[in-house]
């Protein structure tokens, strides 16, 4: 075999590799290959500048993000959206750029994970940047990774809108599928030596008073009778306060409404008061619990606090919710024999 001829089949057997990747992802239907290295939204690197709202969707979760008065903000309950996963999302879309075409046919959107939300199988994330009127800047469904694709952010298997064209593209648009996961949780975070003393109001209106010292917690000998404190119950308030989150969040009830159950209430050394109070609104299997939470005493802390917290409810992890539900023999136990 010449020279020529080996070139000559190198050529077709590089052709026939094409066809058969063509007819493995989608044959006649798939896309021209031309478009490799574009950006998968032209323009949009211009515009994301405009973007004044988002819509993402995965599976059961959904979420609306919005821009008020220069601020994103969850749009259920107002509350500030964390900035990082924004800004990775929208800079995820503005950079992303086509690897190489994937399948156009509807029928195999599923085995890369860009099924429409809310299909059977296969359902990818769904994506929408819009502007202020409302017009949509870049819509995607994100579906599977490819991580044998080079590059600092690796491959992702995407489709743009309503189309059935489908790219795998360098970029990585992984938005959060948890409320939990677009906000800053942390609400405070204080040193235990500085909890001078806690106060847990029981469902029943019972009154618990605690002391502090030294970041640890202990109950009036008077109300112990036969009984001594539970360490590991009295540091899980504690661990509570130091670090202070919050697992999700929502419009607060108006400010007159008396809350309706128990409370939980801390002071620190610098005079900071913090109360968390059980509010009405349980919902879903589990019952969520929300809380209000008021901070006083003037001091920085307090400020800041309040100032994040106010007009807002805000339900916490089940561990740190139960605390709240505990009585006196929850936080005692029985002296050893």
């Amino acid at each position: 075999m010449n020279q020529k001829s080996f070139l000559m089949l190198g050529g077709a057997t590089a052709l026939s590799l094409v066809a058969a990747g063509a007819t493995l992802f989608g044959g006649g239907n798939a896309p021209a290959f031309a478009e490799a290295g574009e950006p998968l939204f032209p323009g949009l690197a211009d515009a994301s500048a405009d973007v004044a709202s988002l819509e993402i969707r995965e599976g059961d979760f959904a979420i609306t993000i919005e821009s008020r008065d220069g601020v994103f903000v969850d749009a259920a309950s107002g509350f500030p959206v964390d900035p990082e996963p924004l800004r990775d999302l929208v800079s995820g879309m503005t950079m992303a750029t086509i690897a190489e075409a994937k399948t156009a046919d509807p029928a195999r959107h599923a085995d890369l994970q860009l099924a429409s939300v809310g299909a059977n199988e296969g359902a990818g994330n769904e994506i929408i940047l819009l502007d202020g009127d409302g017009d949509t800047l870049a819509h995607v469904i994100a579906g599977q990774r490819d991580f044998t694709l080079g590059g600092v952010t690796g491959g992702q298997y995407v489709r743009r809108g309503d189309e059935d064209a489908t790219w795998l593209v360098h970029a990585r648009l992984d938005p959060p599928s948890s409320r939990a996961g677009w906000f800053d949780t942390r609400l405070m975070e204080v040193d235990a030596v500085e909890l001078s003393g806690a106060t847990l109001t029981t469902e029943d209106g019972s009154v618990i008073a605690m002391s502090g010292e030294d970041g640890t917690l202990t109950i009036d000998p008077l109300l112990m009778t036969g009984r001594v404190p539970a360490e590991n119950q009295l540091n899980r308030i504690v661990r509570l306060f130091e670090t202070l989150d919050f697992a999700d969040v929502r419009t607060g009830m108006a400010s007159d409404s008396e809350a309706a159950g128990p409370s939980l209430q801390a002071s620190l050394e610098d005079g900071t008061t913090i109360t968390l109070s059980q509010v009405s609104g349980s919902e879903g299997e589990d019952e969520t619990r929300w809380f209000r939470i008021d901070a006083s005493g003037g001091t920085e802390i307090s400020e800041e606090l309040a100032a994040t917290t106010a007009g807002f409810e805000f339900s916490m992890s089940s561990s740190d919710a139960e605390v709240l539900s505990w009585t006196l023999e929850d936080l005692t136990e029985e002296t050893a024999s």
